[in-house]
């Protein structure tokens, strides 16, 4: 969510501002300008459309009912884009709990890496990379998706999910480690 626009940003202040005094037609201008960044946001967090849909309609919810809480200290698509982080992450260990997540059996990951790299099929590549991270605990998807699916910097990712730069650090060295094993296991273990 990058880039908001001067103009974007006052369109923001002055929308949530109407918002806050029972104007919806503000609110549903906010939605027009972010529903498709959000969308691609919350792709990350779940590739089932139906949950995918779900899970955008529950950002824009949990941020109307926020709106008393946004200060401006930061750009107003900063704030939605944390409460999608944490609704994304929330999703993430209810979705554990239940234990409904469906990984990409290891086996898969082999057969791709002894592919001819100019021959996968991109598609293919990142759905087997997203099974793979789904195996890893929420918190270290999240990391992993944050900072190296979504290239976010260190900084970004602790704007985001609201822990310390030190623990973004220390959570992304854990989750790769934690990646690599999967990873040896897939490709040593055949």
């Amino acid at each position: 969510m990058n880039g908001a626009s001067h103009t974007g940003a006052s369109d923001d202040l002055r929308d949530v501002e109407s918002c806050r005094n029972g104007n919806t037609e503000a609110y549903r201008r906010i939605v027009e300008r972010y529903q498709q960044r959000i969308a691609r946001m919350m792709w990350r967090f779940a590739r089932d459309p139906e949950t995918h849909e779900d899970l955008v309609q529950e950002v824009f919810i949990e941020a109307f009912q926020s709106l008393p809480t946004f200060r401006a200290r930061a750009p107003f698509e900063h704030w939605l884009a944390r409460i999608a982080t944490h609704v994304g992450y929330r999703h993430w260990r209810m979705q554990a709990r239940r234990a409904e997540i469906e990984t990409v059996p290891l086996e898969d990951w082999h057969e791709l890496t002894a592919s001819d790299p100019e021959e996968m099929d991109a598609e293919k590549v990142a759905e087997l990379l997203y099974g793979l991270i789904a195996q890893l605990p929420a918190r270290d998807r999240l990391v992993m998706t944050l900072r190296y699916i979504e290239d976010r910097s260190v900084e970004e990712t602790s704007r985001l999910t609201g822990w310390s730069v030190s623990m973004v650090k220390v959570q992304a060295w854990r989750a790769r480690r934690k990646l690599e094993k999967l990873l040896e296991k897939a490709c040593g273990g055949l």
